[in-house]
Order: structure tokens, then C-alpha cells, then sequence
């Protein structure tokens, strides 16, 4: 009997080790992305392709979709790590890699023409990197609250210098404290408001801590943001507990971008869904 039990879960972790082994392969020494979870939600006129925030999914976009459908085709995609996309624990989950996979996905959709790109938060990082490499595909970038932390070197306000420095040391602690887990992040929210934000377990885990730190730490939003040609919209929360507003007007310096503050926070709840909508609807 003992052995009858065992043989199935040695069975088990062969196949399990196998599937690992060939993922790392194809994924990783071959470069194939991964296929993403990617919803087309239907509408009418031009394409909206929309990138979710750090630790959330295509869930993020449900305020606004109904707002876009009755003047854009809406199509969600899941980041590598996050929602109903595959999760693969070897991953450094760089601002390379998920764009790699982005693109994939979007090339997949055989869209004939441009299209208008949405990204939040981390997403919004992956949207700009996206747009500086793609510029033929791009012909508009909506960025909903970026989370730009510029060099500390850089920042001449002392109070954002401080802020932007607050996150980033808190960020760090999360990633690099050994006693930091998936279930007690969750029960930080009064030390960091962004928690109530993530939906987080065992397997968003390590994606959440290396996009984190690849993609959100050191960002290149500043370098990819100045070459990008497509016209750039802002939009941030007055409210909103993970920017820092001094570093987001620093990019309104740059040419064709357009800020467009809000008394909203990091959520795209219905009025921050609104207001977007209303921008986009009243140029169709």
C-alpha cells in the first residue's frame, strides 16, 4: 500500500521537474515568449489595448471597458505573473521580458492598423518601454498613475526627494526581509497603503518581488519616455499613495506629453474611470 501511494506523487514530481525543465528551455535559452491571457471585449471603432498594474490583472480595466466599448475595440492582456498568464518561478520578470511577451500577445491579434496603448502603474512603466520600441505601433499612450521615481540626485524639491526615497526603501524591505510573506503583506496596509492594491499568493509571489524590483526600482521611464514619438496623456491622483507628483510633472517637460491631475487615488475606480473615458470618447 505504501508503495502504491508514493508511486504516483514520484510520477507526479518527474512529470512536474520535466515540464519545468522544458519550459526553462524553450522560454528561457530559446527566448520564446510566453503565451499571454489576452481578452478581446469587443466595441467598435479603433483598438485599446490595456496593461494592468503590479500584482493585479485584466480586473483592473472594469470601471472603464464599459465606458471605451461603444467608440474603441477593448482588448485586455494579463501580465507574465499576474492574472490567468502563466507564472513561471524562474523568471527575472525584467521590464525586457515582459514586454518581450506583450508583444507577442499583441502580435498575435493580427491587428491591421496602430492602436492606442493604456498602461497603470506598472503597467504604465511597461507601456512607455513598450512605445520606445514599437514606435509604428503605437499611435497614442495613455499612462495612468506612473510610478516615477526618478534618481534622488536628480529631485531638487527636498520633500519629493524624500518621498520617492520612502518608497524605495520600503519597496526594498518587502523584497529582502526575511520574514516578509505573501499573507503578512497583505496585513501591512496601515504601514503601506499600496497592499490593499495587490492580489497576492504563493504564485504571484516571486513575480510580484523581481517586477518590483526589475521594473518599478530601477525603472527607465525617464530615458524610454524621451524618445517615445506617439502623444503621451498623464493621468494621477492627487490622492494617490505610491507617486510622487513633483516626478510625474518633471515629464511634462518632454514633448507631446499632457498631464491631467485627478482627486482620485491609485484605483481605477468609476471616476478615474470617467475622466479618462471622457478624454478618449471626445476625440473619436
Amino acid at each position: 500500500m505504501i508503495t502504491m501511494n508514493t508511486m504516483p506523487s514520484r510520477r507526479n514530481a518527474s512529470e512536474i521537474n520535466s515540464e519545468a525543465r522544458t519550459s526553462i528551455l524553450i522560454h528561457k535559452y530559446l527566448h520564446r515568449p510566453y503565451k499571454l491571457h489576452t481578452v478581446d471585449h469587443g466595441g467598435d471603432g479603433p483598438s485599446i489595448i490595456l496593461l494592468h498594474g503590479l500584482a493585479s490583472s485584466s480586473q483592473n480595466w472594469r470601471n472603464l471597458i464599459p465606458l471605451l466599448k461603444p467608440h474603441y475595440r477593448c482588448i485586455t492582456i494579463d501580465l507574465i505573473g499576474f492574472g490567468e498568464s502563466p507564472k513561471p518561478q524562474w523568471y527575472d520578470y525584467t521590464l525586457e521580458d515582459h514586454v518581450h511577451n506583450v508583444h507577442a500577445a499583441i502580435k498575435n491579434l493580427d491587428l491591421e492598423d496602430s492602436f492606442i496603448l493604456v498602461g497603470h502603474s506598472l503597467g504604465s512603466l511597461i507601456a512607455t518601454r513598450y512605445a520606445r520600441i514599437h514606435q509604428q505601433h503605437v499611435n497614442r499612450l495613455i499612462l495612468l498613475s506612473p510610478p516615477v521615481y526618478m534618481p534622488l540626485d536628480l529631485i531638487d524639491k527636498r520633500s519629493a526627494r524624500q518621498r520617492t526615497s520612502l518608497y524605495l526603501r520600503a519597496y526594498r524591505f518587502l523584497r529582502t526581509h526575511k520574514r516578509v510573506t505573501p499573507e503578512n503583506v497583505l496585513k501591512m496596509v496601515k504601514i503601506l497603503p499600496i497592499t490593499k492594491m495587490l492580489v497576492l499568493n504563493r504564485a504571484t509571489w516571486v513575480p510580484f518581488i523581481r517586477s518590483l524590483e526589475q521594473c518599478i526600482e530601477n525603472q527607465t521611464i525617464i530615458e524610454d519616455i524621451a524618445i517615445v514619438h506617439a502623444p503621451v496623456d498623464i493621468f494621477y491622483g492627487r490622492f494617490d499613495e505610491v507617486i510622487v507628483p513633483y516626478n510625474i510633472k518633471q515629464l511634462a517637460h518632454f514633448r507631446d506629453v499632457h498631464l491631467h491631475p485627478l482627486s482620485v487615488d491609485h484605483i481605477v475606480g468609476k471616476r478615474y474611470a470617467k475622466s479618462v473615458a471622457r478624454l478618449l470618447n471626445s476625440e473619436v
